[in-house]
């Protein structure tokens, strides 16, 4: 697939919910070149040409509670979601630093979206004691950030429509780490990040009578089929990065072809990874 995307004057591409800051700001403008299968072919062999317009809006309370819900939903799947108090996790991103995109202005329904939640001013949300159930790695540093007068972290989210080009991610970063120093004041950052992702066995495969396994163990523990650790791919381009500047990263088991990621980084190795995504991009 070959996607080409121009992505200019980026500050001034994100919408706020002031009535001044949205009528100074500019039309996004983002090409898009697919030869997804999506879009075939015209008949004399030249590619369809599909154009859509980005804009970059602040969470907005009012819209976007469900949309983020949903979206969550699909970033921790099926099992994890249901340990997960979705509406207070949602409540919770549209009270921090989070960057939606949607096409078709502020009221309709993002696409996608990035938040950085404050783990210390969030220790005792539901989403921040679900995390250090996890895994005792995670339980363990939270814990040294909690005890630590001076270091803090975010919890970072962000989940995206499945055909969403990831040409979209460096700015939706960038702009998402400059309200997080906004909110944080004197030009801070945080010093950690903990993401949470997933990857995907490329030939997981369920046989089509897995629904008689009950009846059939033999059935069952033939329709259990799993590739190898090399078969493994990602749902988000930018995990390759954040995978490699990652101070910790570990993994659940495959679950129905879908395995669960878990990555802390510090602030030097988030933007290295953006910046790496970002030239990556430019070679396509």
């Amino acid at each position: 697939m070959v996607e080409a995307i121009k992505l200019n004057d980026l500050k001034n591409r994100k919408r706020r919910n002031t009535e001044e800051e949205e009528n100074g700001s500019e039309e996004s403008e983002i090409d898009i070149s697919s030869t997804d299968s999506e879009n075939e072919e015209e008949p004399n062999g030249e590619e369809e040409i599909v154009n859509i317009d980005f804009d970059f809006f602040s969470g907005n309370p009012d819209v976007d509670f469900h949309a983020l819900k949903n979206l969550s939903r699909q970033l921790f799947g099926p099992q994890e979601s249901t340990r997960i108090q979705l509406s207070s996790l949602a409540d919770l991103m549209l009270g921090s630093p989070t960057t939606t995109i949607k096409t078709d202005g502020k009221e309709s329904d993002p696409y996608c979206f990035l938040s950085f939640i404050d783990f210390k001013a969030n220790r005792n949300s539901d989403y921040a004691k679900y995390l250090q159930k996890v895994d005792m790695r995670l339980s363990t540093f939270f814990q040294t950030i909690s005890d630590s007068g001076n270091k803090n972290c975010a919890l970072v989210i962000s989940e995206r429509l499945i055909n969403m080009p990831p040409e979209v991610v460096p700015p939706l970063y960038k702009i998402t780490l400059e309200d997080v120093t906004a909110a944080l004041g004197d030009d801070k950052h945080y010093d950690f990040y903990v993401i949470v992702t997933r990857k995907y066995e490329v030939n997981f495969d369920t046989d089509d009578d897995a629904e008689s396994s009950k009846k059939n163990k033999n059935t069952y523990e033939r329709s259990k089929k799993r590739v190898k650790a090399d078969e493994v791919d990602y749902f988000h381009e930018e995990d390759r990065f954040f995978e490699k500047h990652a101070k910790i990263h570990f993994e659940s088991e495959a679950r129905k072809g879908v395995i669960s990621s878990y990555m802390i980084l510090d602030h030097e190795g988030l933007v290295k990874s953006i910046n790496e995504l970002e030239t990556e991009i430019s070679t396509w």
